[in-house]
């Protein structure tokens, strides 16, 4: 057991961390490329922090994989890319903000477009730049979110020709429901009217280069919604079994984030006497609890209280108690050999026993969300450490 000098020594830091495995998260890219072939581009999204796992590192490698696109939310998601040295197109799939017009063409950035004065914002600051400016159109064709309807998109097309410093080079649209097959009527039609949409633009004489609608359940449900580009999100990072559909059993993807601790405290609590906010668990026998320094600030959700485990020792042990702000209590009275400063798992593989695995789709069911809250939930405390 390392002590506690040694430890201070070799990390002075919290023992709090994630790993970010960057060889699984190019193997996942490679099967997204083998499923599409040469078929579609692909656009590696990497918005909200590469779902939690470090937008710039991921970039990077799906960069070094050879991504055709990267997708954002933020012009500024974009611009930190920019500044890493990230250098493919980038699409910032939610527009932008006034005021950034001018930004997006100054850092080379494609924003969607699903209102008019977002075309004249644009047209504007291309002007003032001397350039043409590339945009993608988002039609909403059921989603209901962003995006132009599909039922009002002729007014839409027709307003185009007022701007001539911007160039519809892509069209676009987001699948609501491709992962569900009570849904595939929605999916069906969603397709149908994106075709249709995209007609309606050859038209009125434009001709965008980029046509694309698939997500991660797009990818892998909906061959003929692929376009000539895909927008995989999820499955990058080994997060699929809540997002695809159920007929997908085994897509050859594998998690690519693990979160450890340490524990950092070890009490014997007798019978009956309870622990934590609220009373909320009592110990039924006489229990060694461990203290862990991590709590529902850096992500590992109150709602895994009294339900979720972790693995210490190779053993999988429970959570007790409520989880707080920045600690969380387990029960290792069955933890052989149990000793202050051993390495816990809370989330992906254990270190010490390769079989044992607390999967980000088992940590949304308890708390009934999806994998994908896990991953980004994973606060800005916790360093992530890329292997």
């Amino acid at each position: 057991m390392p002590s506690f000098r040694e430890l201070q020594t070799e990390s002075p830091r919290r023992p709090t961390w994630a790993e970010i495995d960057l060889n699984q998260l190019a193997a996942n890219f490679k099967q997204v490329r083998q499923r599409v072939g040469t078929t579609a581009r692909i656009m590696a999204v990497v918005k909200a922090n590469a779902y939690g796992h470090g937008a710039v590192e991921c970039a990077r490698r799906f960069a070094a994989e050879g991504a055709d696109w990267f997708g954002v939310a933020l012009p500024e998601e974009a611009i930190q890319l920019r500044n890493a040295g990230i250098t493919q197109p980038v699409l910032c799939l939610a527009g932008f903000w006034p005021g950034q017009a001018a930004a997006c063409i100054q850092h080379r950035l494609t924003p969607v477009i699903y209102r008019v004065d977002m075309l004249d914002a644009v047209n504007q600051a291309a002007m003032e730049a001397g350039v043409i400016a590339d945009v993608h159109v988002k039609v909403d064709t059921g989603m209901g979110r962003l995006g132009v309807r599909f039922d009002q998109l002729s007014d839409f097309v027709g307003a185009l020709e007022r701007f001539p410093n911007v160039r519809v080079d892509g069209l676009m649209t987001h699948l609501a429901a491709a992962d569900d097959a009570n849904c595939k009527p929605l999916t069906l039609d969603q397709m149908h009217r994106f075709d249709e949409a995209v007609s309606v633009f050859r038209e009125h004489g434009y001709r965008p280069t980029h046509l694309h609608l698939a997500n991660s359940a797009g990818i892998y449900g909906h061959r003929e919604s692929w376009g000539n580009m895909v927008r995989p999100g999820g499955v990058l990072y080994g997060l699929w079994r809540d997002v695809l559909p159920p007929s997908i059993s085994n897509p050859q993807l594998s998690p690519v984030m693990s979160l450890y601790t340490r524990i950092i405290m070890l009490k014997w609590v007798p019978s009956g006497e309870t622990i934590g906010y609220g009373c909320t668990f009592e110990a039924s026998r006489r229990s060694l609890i461990a203290t862990l320094p991590i709590g529902y600030h850096d992500g590992y959700m109150r709602g895994f209280s009294n339900r979720a485990h972790v693995i210490v020792r190779g053993v999988y042990a429970p959570v007790v108690g409520r989880v707080s702000m920045d600690l969380t209590l387990i029960d290792v009275t069955d933890v052989p050999g149990v000793q202050l400063h051993d390495e816990v798992t809370l989330l992906g593989w254990d270190r010490r026993n390769p079989d044992l695995r607390i999967r980000a789709e088992d940590l949304a069911r308890i708390s009934g969300t999806l994998s994908y809250e896990v991953t980004c939930g994973v606060g800005d405390r916790v360093p992530r450490i890329y292997v």
